[in-house]
């Protein structure tokens, strides 16, 4: 089956509990082109979270947001995932203090069903910092990850060519299929990808797809898998982006 989940711009969310006793994450950063008023000049530091939600079937998506810096980004992506993105839900609990110690997380403030616990580790293990939440690691939480999970570029994410794709997979020998569309739906590059595993045990992958267009429009980037039994087309992520010229 096919899902698609188109990721929005996303207002910030107010500062709340979490994040205490947390090491700093080493995340990319931006820094905002300078606000002036009068003869005050202001600069606000960026920094980008990796955050995972829930499509409509249930399974993890990707997604990023940019926050305002803070020497406690766990406890920003906890704030964060409380507030899915169009197109997908959420269901992390506003509330929730964090600890870290000794790369083991510590959540706090409400009780996580399956599905939030599953955002939870997956958000929280992003961080090079973070190796379990609650004694749970990734594994532990399988049953809500897509066959093929695309972690970077996340759904709406402004690309240009080499398109670098990363995420992990779990699917028959190792191998699924990728599909590059233009606005108009005409395929600009597709192949065949090799996981590091797969066939019951989840592998990483990372590919590049190079594409020219003409002008920035609209594209589809197309991962799925082709039945061992008839060929047909299963666990397709349709990821919708904004292809730069």
């Amino acid at each position: 089956m096919r899902y698609t989940v188109c990721i929005g711009a996303i207002a910030l969310l107010a500062p709340g509990c979490g994040g205490q006793s947390e090491p700093a994450a080493e995340l990319p950063t931006t820094t905002a082109p300078p606000t002036t008023t009068g003869a005050t000049t202001t600069a606000q530091q960026q920094m980008s979270l990796e955050l995972f939600f829930l499509a409509p079937d249930g399974k993890l998506v990707a997604a990023s947001r940019s926050v305002e810096r803070t020497q406690a980004p766990g406890g920003a992506a906890l704030r964060e995932l409380t507030t899915a993105p169009d197109g997908a839900r959420t269901q992390v609990p506003d509330g929730l203090q964090l600890t870290i110690a000794n790369g083991q997380a510590h959540v706090t403030g409400a009780t996580l069903d399956d599905a939030a616990l599953a955002q939870v580790v997956y958000t929280l293990t992003s961080f090079s910092t973070v190796q379990s939440v609650d004694g749970e690691t990734r594994a532990d939480v399988e049953d809500f990850v897509p066959a093929i999970l695309v972690e970077h570029p996340t759904p709406g994410e402004a690309v240009t060519s080499p398109l670098k794709v990363t995420g992990t997979a779990n699917t028959f020998e190792a191998t699924f299929n990728y599909r590059l569309k233009d606005a108009g739906g005409n395929v600009l590059a597709k192949n065949f990808v090799t996981a590091t595993s797969g066939s019951g045990t989840r592998g990483t992958f990372d590919f590049t797809v190079s594409f020219n267009v003409d002008s920035a429009q609209q594209g589809t980037l197309a991962v799925f898998e082709l039945s061992a039994e008839d060929g047909s087309v299963i666990h397709e992520r349709d990821i919708p982006l904004h292809l730069g010229h």
